[in-house]
């Protein structure tokens, strides 16, 4: 199975989180080294939150997701790693696209 990277933004500092969904393991790299760590205190913690289910908009569901579970749950719960860690996800951006500016 290939393994889903996605560019992280620490006040201007990039780098990359990788997950691998053959191992559910997660890599953080990012020159900043309080905020690697929230981020990967984050991935290790239960998230709890409402996620829309049903037939219309309004229908939401509370859950309970382990962050490294899956690849699904692995993206779900990066949505919401700002808020928790002041870490942003930089989802259109490819990793490494800022060390080639």
């Amino acid at each position: 199975m290939e393994k889903f990277i996605v560019t992280l933004n620490c006040h201007a500092h990039y780098g990359y989180v990788e997950y691998d969904p053959a191992t559910k393991t997660a890599n953080v790299c990012l020159d900043v080294p309080e905020a690697k760590a929230r981020v990967e205190e984050f991935l290790q913690k239960p998230l709890t939150l409402d996620l829309p289910e049903g037939d219309t908009i309004r229908q939401f569901v509370t859950k309970t997701l382990m962050p490294l579970d899956s690849l699904e749950n692995f993206k779900v719960c990066l949505g919401r790693l700002w808020v928790n860690t002041d870490v942003r996800v930089e989802w259109s951006m490819p990793p490494g696209a800022m060390a080639e500016l």
